[in-house]
C-alpha cells in the first residue's frame, strides 16, 4: 500500500485530473465514518474533473447514509433509487450544480444490493465512455463489491489514509487515497478548504448536454429508461404543488390578464397522479398519441404544453390516466409495460392535479383547430392539460385567451 498515490485534499487540483482522464466510471469508495466529509471530497473531485469542460456526473450510492444532496445544497429529491426502482428518468433526477450533474440517492430502499447489482451500470459505463464523459459513483466498500460494472479505477476516501494491509474486495485499479492531509493527525479536525479554483457559475447548455449524454448511453447499452417517441424530451420539473388545505372544490374563471391563475385548494379526493409517457415538439403528434391511448387501449390521456425556460420553446407532454396515489399510478404504469403500451422503464409519475375544463357545448375539433390541447376525457368532459402547479398553466391560459375560450382551472376529481 506504500506505493499507492496519496491525495491530500489541498492538492487534489493537481493530482486528480491525470488519474481520471481516460476513465468512464470511477468508484469513490468511502471509508470515512463521516458521510458529509466523504460527500464533500467526492464533490470536490467531480468539480475538478469537470473544470476543463468535461461532462461529469456524480451519483450518491451511499444509500443508507446519503449526504451528497445536502453538501450540494439540494433539497431531498428523486434520485438513483427512484430511477432504478420506480422508473424516474435520470435526466429528471440529475441536477446541475457548479458544473457537475449530481444524482442524489433519492428515496429509501430496502434492497441496496439490488441497486448496486443492477444491469444498467455496465450500459451507462459504455455510454459515458463513448461520449468521453465521466461517471463518478460515491459508494461504500460493500457497494463496490456488489457493483455490476467493473470501474476503471477506485479512489479511496479515507481522511486518515489506510494501512498496508488494506485490500479492495475486487480486482480493480486503485488510483489513490484521498485524505485530509499528507500525514495522519489525531484528533482529526475539519478538512481544510480546497485551494484549487473551481468555477461556480453554471455553464450554458449543461442540461441539454446531460440529456444527450444519457441518450447516447442508452444507444450504446440498449437502456430504455429515457426512451420516448422520436422527438421526445423530458421537460424540467415545475414548482411543487402546495399541500392540500381544503376539502372543498374551488372554481375560478380565466382572468383577463396573462398572470398565472390563483392557486386552488386541492381536495383530498383529487385524482391528481398521472404518468408522463412522452413529450413532443408538435401538438398534433402529442394529440395523436393521446388519442391512440384512449381509442386503442382504453387509457384516457391528456396533453400539457410546457414552455422550456432556456430557449422559450414549447413541448407537449402526454400524460396517461388519473390516480389518487403515487402507488396507484405506479401499478397502472406497470400495467402499461405488461400490455406493451410503453417500453419498460418509460413513464415518470407526476402529481398534476389541475386541469382546464372547457365550457359546456364546446367542440373538440374547434378547440384543436385553435391550437389548444383539448382531449375528451372518459366522462365526456373536454379537458386541456394536467398541471403540477397553477403557475405551470400560464402558457395554456394565454392560449385560451387568444382563442377567446373561457375555461376554468379545476382539480381533477374522483368521487368523494
Amino acid at each position: 500500500m506504500t506505493s499507492v498515490r496519496q491525495l491530500p485534499l489541498s492538492r487534489l487540483g493537481h493530482l486528480v485530473p491525470p488519474l481520471v482522464d481516460d476513465a468512464a466510471l470511477v468508484a469513490l469508495v468511502t471509508l470515512a465514518g463521516d458521510p458529509p466529509w466523504a460527500a464533500k471530497a467526492a464533490w470536490d473531485i467531480a468539480r475538478i474533473a469537470a473544470r476543463d469542460g468535461r461532462r461529469v456526473a456524480l451519483v450518491d450510492l451511499c444509500l443508507e447514509n446519503p449526504a451528497l444532496h445536502e453538501i450540494a445544497g439540494l433539497h431531498a429529491t428523486e434520485g438513483i433509487v427512484d430511477a432504478f426502482e420506480y422508473g424516474v428518468s435520470l435526466n429528471k433526477a440529475a441536477h446541475e450544480v457548479t458544473g457537475v450533474f449530481i444524482i442524489p440517492a433519492g428515496s429509501e430502499t430496502a434492497h441496496p444490493a439490488e441497486v448496486y447489482a443492477h444491469a444498467r451500470w455496465p450500459k451507462l459505463q459504455a455510454g459515458f465512455r463513448s461520449e468521453g464523459a465521466l461517471l463518478l459513483a460515491l459508494l461504500p466498500l460493500t457497494g463496490l463489491a456488489q457493483l455490476s460494472a467493473a470501474p476503471d479505477g477506485v479512489l479511496l476516501l479515507a481522511p486518515e489514509g489506510v494501512g498496508p494491509e488494506f485490500a479492495l474486495p475486487r480486482d480493480v485499479p486503485l488510483l489513490g487515497v484521498v485524505r485530509d492531509r499528507w500525514l495522519p493527525s489525531s484528533p482529526r479536525v475539519s478538512p481544510p478548504a480546497m485551494t484549487v479554483a473551481v468555477e461556480h457559475e453554471p455553464r450554458r447548455g449543461l442540461r441539454l448536454a446531460l440529456a444527450a449524454l444519457i441518450v447516447a448511453a442508452l444507444a450504446v447499452g440498449g437502456w430504455a429508461l429515457l426512451a420516448r417517441a422520436r422527438e421526445s424530451f423530458v421537460a424540467p420539473p415545475a414548482p411543487p404543488v402546495a399541500p392540500p388545505t381544503s376539502s372543498t372544490t374551488s372554481t375560478t374563471s380565466t382572468p383577463s390578464t396573462n398572470a398565472p391563475p390563483k392557486p386552488l385548494a386541492v381536495p383530498r379526493d383529487t385524482l391528481g397522479w398521472t404518468i408522463q409517457l412522452a413529450a413532443y415538439a408538435s401538438l398534433d403528434k402529442a394529440l395523436a398519441h393521446a388519442d391512440r391511448l384512449a381509442a386503442d387501449a382504453g387509457v384516457p390521456a391528456l396533453v400539457t404544453p410546457v414552455r422550456q425556460g432556456g430557449n422559450g420553446s414549447v413541448w407537449y407532454r402526454v400524460l396517461a390516466g388519473s390516480y389518487a396515489t403515487r402507488a396507484a399510478a405506479g401499478t397502472a404504469r406497470a400495467g402499461l409495460w405488461r400490455r406493451g403500451l410503453a417500453s419498460e422503464g418509460v413513464g415518470d409519475l407526476l402529481l398534476a392535479p389541475y386541469s382546464y375544463h372547457a365550457p359546456a357545448g364546446a367542440s373538440l375539433d374547434t378547440l384543436r383547430r385553435r391550437g389548444l390541447p383539448a382531449v375528451r376525457w372518459s366522462n365526456g368532459v373536454i379537458l386541456l392539460g394536467a398541471f403540477e402547479a397553477p403557475d405551470q398553466a400560464a402558457f395554456t391560459q394565454a392560449a385560451l385567451k387568444r382563442a377567446g375560450v373561457r375555461a376554468n382551472l379545476l382539480p381533477r376529481m374522483g368521487t368523494p
